[in-house]
């Protein structure tokens, strides 16, 4: 069920059989949201490609449960690309999805809101 256009939660209402549970589930992402862009972005100012790594890889295993297919998909190859690649190539392309991203979370807190 997409309401509104990053915000899917059709995967996470699969492990959610409750609104208390989906509720706790959306403030868990919220939170993690937060927290993984603003380790990301540390990580890029420092040079810490390991840093960057790890939080791409939670936020991966976080997107499909609430983001839509094509974000989802953007930071599972984003993820990717920072094991393979340097920072230099993974910087710009974060960067890139930061305008998203940030709009998700406007969409998650409006969802809060909501439940």
């Amino acid at each position: 069920m997409s309401i509104s256009p990053l915000l899917d939660l059709t995967r996470a209402k699969e492990f959610a059989f409750e609104a208390d549970q989906l509720r706790e589930l959306v403030v868990t992402f919220e939170q993690s949201l937060v927290q993984e862009m603003a380790i990301i972005q540390a990580g890029l100012a420092s040079g810490d490609a390991l840093k960057v790594e790890h939080s791409l890889h939670a936020l991966k295993g976080f997107m499909p449960l609430f983001a839509a297919e094509s974000l989802a998909q953007a930071m599972t190859d984003l993820y990717q690309t920072s094991r393979e690649k340097p920072l230099d190539v993974t910087g710009p392309v974060f960067t890139a999805l930061v305008p998203s991203l940030e709009t998700l979370l406007v969409e998650v807190r409006a969802c809060l809101s909501a439940l």
